[in-house]
Parts: C-alpha cells; sequence; structure tokens
C-alpha cells in the first residue's frame, strides 16, 4: 500500500472517529437528562467517550495535516543559527 493511500485511508478513520463521537455524544446528551441515576451514568460514560473520540479524531487529523507525506529522509535539513547557537525563523 502506497504512503498516500495510507495517509488517506488514516484520514477517512479520523473523520469517521469525529462524526461517531460526535453523534454519541448527542445520544448520551439525551440520557443525561433523565431521572433515573442509571440512566444519568450511562450518559456520563458515552459522553466521556464520545468526547475522547472526537478530540482523538482532531488530534490525528491536525497531525496529519501538517506532515506533507514526504518521508523524512525526503526533506531538506534547513538549520540556521545565530551565534549564540539559536534557531533562526
Amino acid at each position: 500500500m502506497e504512503s498516500s493511500a495510507l495517509r488517506i485511508l488514516c484520514k477517512v478513520l479520523a473523520s469517521i472517529s469525529m462524526i461517531a463521537g460526535a453523534l454519541g455524544m448527542g445520544v448520551s446528551f439525551l440520557y443525561l437528562a433523565s431521572n433515573n441515576a442509571a440512566n444519568i451514568t450511562a450518559g456520563t460514560s458515552g459522553f466521556v467517550a464520545g468526547a475522547i473520540l472526537v478530540g482523538s479524531g482532531l488530534v490525528s487529523l491536525s497531525l496529519l495535516a501538517n506532515t506533507d507525506g514526504k518521508s523524512a529522509a525526503m526533506r531538506p535539513l534547513i538549520e540556521e543559527n545565530d551565534e549564540y547557537g539559536i534557531m533562526r525563523r
């Protein structure tokens, strides 16, 4: 499997996890409005699980969008330091 195909697959899976987490949070929010303590506990657990899915999908998408798909050996290494050894921007 090529690197670009794998990156697209990872982006799709991260998007699906974000959508599933958001839907799970929405459904769990309905259980939080209940009078029963067991339903409130179940709603809280589902809401936390949905938040974890949304957060992990967001982190995955941001890491995949930040890199340009080149391997570390192919990227140019540019280091310009001043006289104190501090990297310039």
